[in-house]
């Protein structure tokens, strides 16, 4: 990774985002202030039925709808998903790895982090969450990747993410774009193999703490002009040993230019007393700072205006 923006370019560039991006923030949101005092409002025992109606989960090579708790329901047809998606505009969300859409509970994507971003934009955009099995938390991530010959739950959402990037590119709508995306980690490995696919056609891409083929996301966005923008902690200790580390500091982030643009935050300032390794989701510093692009207050609210602009 490139060395962290002076604390004035970050502050400007931050500004810059969230002033484009409010108007589709959710006045009504929790005080963060309020969160990080443990109250646990991003979890969720069941989802609501117009998220549940817009949402989906790709296991075991197929597609599904997603019952209230967010585990697999009916079977879909590429058809019925895409129906689905067609007309009303949708925020579609991608996870990363460490979450499973076959389990309950911090595993299930449908009931942790997509509800994060649910309560940012609380009905202004319809949001659809597509769950696909990463690998969970815990060892029981572990087992299940040992089940499947892979020595962890990393090894398995890199080879999953290839087939959930297939089946997804099969179901989207085609131009012209009624959808944006919000992906994460490895998640935006599969935005990056849809989008290259040249089937289907965004409105706006938002990448946070990307596990995926910069320089490739790049020449994909200058030559459909399409807005993409990437946010990434300068302190993230996870990408490096990423699949694409090596060619990622080849390509060198951040640009301020362009349709592919890219945002270095330091968040090292952020609740530094909390413990790295909490489930409340709003501690930036979990997991060697991978997780804070989706957890920072100040882009949390700000992301979904980027996509609305």
């Amino acid at each position: 990774m490139t060395e962290p923006r002076t604390q004035r370019r970050t502050a400007t560039a931050l500004a810059l985002v969230a002033a484009v991006l409010m108007a589709c923030t959710d006045r009504s949101a929790p005080d963060p202030e309020a969160v990080a005092d443990g109250q646990d409002w991003k979890f969720a025992e069941e989802v609501p039925d117009a998220y549940r109606e817009a949402s989906l989960n790709i296991a075991d090579g197929g597609l599904y709808s997603i019952n209230p708790d967010g585990t697999n329901d009916a079977p879909l047809t590429p058809g019925e998903v895409r129906k689905r998606l067609t007309g009303e505009r949708h925020l579609i969300l991608v996870h990363g790895t460490l979450y499973d859409p076959v389990e309950t509970g911090f595993a299930n994507p449908h009931l942790t982090i997509y509800q994060v971003a649910r309560q940012q934009v609380s009905g202004r955009v319809a949001l659809a969450g597509i769950g696909w099995r990463s690998g969970g938390h815990g060892i029981g991530g572990y087992l299940d990747a040992w089940k499947d010959g892979r020595g962890g739950p990393y090894g398995l959402a890199t080879e999953n993410a290839i087939e959930a990037a297939r089946l997804l590119a099969e179901a989207l709508p085609p131009p012209p774009a009624s959808y944006d995306f919000i992906c994460h980690s490895i998640g935006c490995d599969i935005v990056r193999r849809v989008l290259q696919s040249d089937v289907v056609r965004p409105g706006h891409v938002l990448m946070l703490s990307p596990d995926t083929d910069y320089a490739e996301m790049a020449r994909w966005a200058e030559r459909t002009g399409t807005p993409v923008l990437q946010v990434t902690a300068s302190t993230d200790g996870v990408l490096g040993f990423g699949q694409y580390a090596a060619r990622n500091r080849a390509f060198a982030p951040p640009r301020e230019q362009g349709p592919y643009r890219s945002l270095l935050v330091d968040v090292a300032h952020y609740v530094p007393d909390r413990s790295r390794w909490s489930l409340n989701y709003w501690n930036p510093r979990r997991y060697l700072d991978h997780m804070a692009p989706l957890e920072i207050p100040a882009l949390g609210k700000s992301s979904p205006a980027f996509l609305a602009s």
